[in-house]
């Protein structure tokens, strides 16, 4: 940090930060994974930090949930509808570049969007809202690996997700 004293000179000090970081670390079928809450842009640190410990090996590398290696998450509840969905797609003959969100508490049905039909498009994220014996739910999935889960059924939809993770090897 600079500070100017009273003639106007500037002074440098070093400023240390502190952070925390929830995290856990899970053992499910001889492997080990790292789940951390609310991971935020200083994630690096964490990293470095184990890699430091654990010396040279060490590597890590973020899972996603994709068509191709689902999660039984939707298996394992009574109901499931996608209530919102973030897209990121390109007009090549526009030259542009679209990004749209999409909301709804009934439910949405992607082949049923006629608004993306001709459009070339990744999905940015979805959000499930999930019902199981009464008690609702929700669980996003982000394409960077983030997965944010939330409601009463919290706790059951972390524990299906944990352990699905070795499958996303």
């Amino acid at each position: 940090m600079t500070r100017l004293d009273d003639d106007g000179a500037p002074s440098y000090e070093e400023i240390a930060s502190v952070s925390f970081k929830d995290f856990a670390i899970i053992d499910v079928d001889e492997a080990t994974f790292l789940r951390v809450e609310n991971p935020g842009r200083n994630l690096r640190d964490l990293l470095n930090a184990l890699e430091s410990l654990a010396g040279l090996g060490f590597r890590s590398k973020a899972l996603t949930f994709e068509k191709a290696k689902p999660t039984t998450v939707f298996d394992s509840v009574e109901s499931t509808k996608l209530v919102g969905l973030k897209v990121v797609g390109a007009v090549v003959d526009e030259d542009l570049v679209a990004r749209m969100e999409f909301a709804s508490k009934q439910g949405m049905i992607v082949e049923n969007m006629k608004l993306l039909n001709d459009l070339r498009y990744s999905v940015d994220s979805a959000v499930f809202e999930l019902v199981h014996e009464g008690v609702r739910g929700q669980v996003a999935f982000a394409s960077s690996g983030i997965v944010k889960v939330s409601g009463q059924l919290a706790p059951r939809l972390v524990g299906l997700i944990e352990r699905d993770l070795p499958k996303l090897m």
